[in-house]
């Protein structure tokens, strides 16, 4: 009797694994997946008492280890500045984020003409043990004008993405032994096809734990900065000139349209009046009176 058989109900029992992972009310599922845990524990448990002299560690301590909490940091904060400082401002939260172990991640720079105020935004990113010292400094380079701040705890997604990332790495151990002694073409496809499923899903737990890593090692700020100048100046001044350079721009623009109007219409007033005087000769011609 081959071993087919056998091969193909341990990839089905395995395929059934994550589902009973995620499904945690199923009891049957359940109860593989509680012992394909056990069996990984005691071996694990072994293997560290043979290593260790005989001292056995709970399963408790080993499959749960202590994460620190897991916090993503996020401000927004806009600034005004005195006129001609927007550069310097710029620079100087430069020098804060590197000061701070941190990095730029974007900057922009505008101005809509060029006797405007400057005025763009800026997104740094730092350490999240030195963010309440990037806030102080990064609050202090101008006048505060709208300042948000917010945090996600995302400690349990962490866990359970690590919880999850251990289970499918067991699983994928498994699968490669069982790829290991299939002893036909229709056993070997069928672990084969599963293992290509499982390191999906590990990848994919994988990657995530990385992104939150990543969002939680470090803070992130937008910063948006602008020059406090003759754009949010309420004189009068101002809008007069703006008026009159409105009012010469439109009155420009009521020209070039009039003659456009007359060079279009030109021709066919000229074509209308030769006709009227055509018109007039001919009838003068009739009513004159016949010499006698």
């Amino acid at each position: 009797m081959t071993k087919t058989p056998l091969v193909l109900a341990l990839v089905l029992l395995l395929a059934l694994l994550p589902a009973a992972c995620s499904g945690a009310d199923d009891n049957d599922a359940g109860g593989s997946v509680a012992a394909a845990e056990t069996g990984a524990a005691d071996s694990a448990q072994s293997d560290e008492a043979d290593a260790g002299g005989g001292e056995e560690v709970p399963a408790s301590v080993q499959d749960v280890p202590g994460v620190a909490p897991k916090v993503i940091q996020t401000a927004s904060l806009s600034l005004s500045v005195a006129k001609g400082e927007y550069e310097e401002a710029v620079t100087d939260a430069r020098n804060v984020a590197a000061r701070l172990g941190g990095f730029v991640v974007s900057s922009e720079t505008n101005r809509a003409h060029a006797n405007q105020p400057l005025r763009g935004s800026l997104t740094i990113r730092v350490p999240s043990e030195r963010y309440a010292a990037a806030m102080a400094a990064v609050s202090g380079l101008g006048r505060i004008e709208s300042e948000n701040e917010g945090s996600e705890d995302v400690s349990a997604e962490y866990v359970d993405l690590q919880s999850r990332a251990r289970h499918l790495e067991a699983v994928e151990r498994q699968l490669l032994e069982l790829l290991d002694r299939a002893d036909t073409v229709a056993a070997a496809l069928a672990v084969q096809g599963q293992l290509s499923q499982t390191q999906l899903e590990l990848e994919q737990t994988r990657g995530r734990i990385r992104y939150l890593d990543n969002q939680t090692s470090y803070a992130t700020i937008a910063l948006k900065l602008r020059e406090r100048g003759v754009v949010q100046a309420t004189g009068g001044d101002w809008r007069i000139v703006d008026a009159w350079r409105d009012g010469a721009r439109a009155f420009l623009r009521v020209v070039a349209g009039t003659f456009v109007v007359v060079a279009t219409v030109a021709p066919l007033l000229l074509l209308a009046l030769l006709g009227w005087a055509g018109f007039r000769f001919v009838r003068r011609r009739r009513a004159a009176p016949a010499p006698s």
